[in-house]
């Protein structure tokens, strides 16, 4: 059976590149990057290495602004950890954002428009209320593909008094980034969302802006992360950014040229078919709902035919609560429940997405098919 991978926002494949870059840093050079000895510091450079390729990558202003991490969960709360006070985070954010700040009791949600762009006027009328110590808006929405205006809210934040944290995870590879022409304090990432290994990611943290360890009990990290560091991790994350920096416009077209023929041929196909997000968000992300449908039964079916994406978020999959995200831009029960997220990257072929269309199509039919009359 053909099999067609289409849940890239979950999770990517590791590219053979990055993986031959790791080879040896298992079983070769395995040593402890925190000795003296030459295995040792043959580790150390190559660690400094990749924490330069990270920083190329974000447009940091200094490597040592990067601190690597096990991924971007990891950094999301290390950084609201730093804050005693107020938070205020978007509506549509990652659980390891949103969750973890609305359960220390001192944060507000800020509002999103139907397509999930946050309403600018509301977070001013939000930092007016009273003192706020940090404002967290991810750049991607891991859903539905929402790309947020991130030098808009860094500069209204740091008009308050604010400090800014953004969740880069969907982004890297996307799109240009320059953090330090932005005023961004923070930013997290997860190499496995760009075709590198999982469990590894990094923290941008702007040199000056306060930041309280997370994780203690070493002084690896110059004393900001405690924990011996995954050498062939942060090595892979380093390869997958120097590929990124090479060829990531270039990708990044090839993507939206897939999403925007998805998009064309479903709503030809499926006049009912509501799509989530901005017109022109995220070129990885299409988010569509099919009415009155379960979105797990049609997702089976596509299963079955070799076809993997999920409903709604691979994050909430298999749970029967409703997705904040979707929640929050206004969808209604009865659209909510039949949404769908295809999400592409750099493995996937035009032929695939021939097949996806098609297939869809299908199952979306023998779906609707099955479903017992409301009659």
């Amino acid at each position: 059976m053909k099999i067609c991978y289409f849940d890239n926002a979950a999770s990517t494949a590791v590219d053979p590149r990055v993986f031959e870059a790791m080879r040896p840093w298992f079983c070769e050079s395995y040593a402890n990057p925190s000795a003296l000895h030459a295995m040792a510091q043959q580790a150390k450079q190559a660690i400094e290495e990749a924490r330069e390729a990270v920083a190329e990558l974000l447009g940091a202003e200094d490597p040592d602004e990067i601190i690597f991490t096990s991924g971007a969960t990891e950094g999301n709360n290390a950084v609201l950890n730093t804050f005693p006070g107020r938070l205020l985070v978007s509506a549509i954010e990652h659980p390891s954002v949103r969750v973890v700040a609305l359960e220390t009791g001192r944060a507000e949600l800020i509002p999103v428009d139907k397509y999930g762009t946050v309403l600018m006027s509301e977070l001013e009328r939000l930092l007016q209320a009273g003192k706020t110590d940090l404002v967290s808006v991810m750049l991607v929405n891991n859903e539905i593909g929402s790309v947020q205006d991130i030098e808009a809210i860094g500069h209204l934040a740091h008009k308050y008094g604010a400090y800014f944290h953004t969740d880069l995870t969907q982004a890297v590879g996307k799109g240009p980034l320059n953090l330090g022409g932005l005023p961004v304090d923070y930013a997290s990432l997860s190499a496995h969302k760009f075709h590198g290994p999982k469990g590894v990611g990094a923290l941008y943290v702007r040199t000056g802006v306060p930041f309280k360890p997370y994780q203690k009990g070493g002084s690896h990290e110059k004393m900001r992360r405690a924990g011996t560091l995954n050498t062939p991790g942060i090595v892979g994350l380093g390869a997958a950014a120097r590929i990124v920096i090479q060829e990531g416009e270039q990708e990044s077209t090839r993507l939206r040229a897939m999403r925007d023929r998805i998009r064309t041929e479903l709503a030809k196909r499926v006049p009912d078919a509501v799509f989530n997000g901005q017109p022109d968000g995220a070129p990885h992300v299409v988010s569509v709902s099919f009415p009155g449908l379960e979105a797990e039964s049609l997702i089976i079916n596509l299963d079955s035919r070799g076809i993997y994406c999920t409903a709604g978020a691979a994050c909430s999959s298999g749970k029967k609560a409703n997705s904040p995200v979707l929640e929050a831009i206004g969808l209604p029960q009865e659209v909510l429940a039949g949404t769908v997220r295809i999400s592409l990257g750099r493995f996937n072929t035009e032929e695939e997405v021939d097949y996806l269309i098609e297939n869809l199509v299908e199952a979306l039919a023998e779906v609707r098919g099955l479903r017992p009359s409301s009659v």
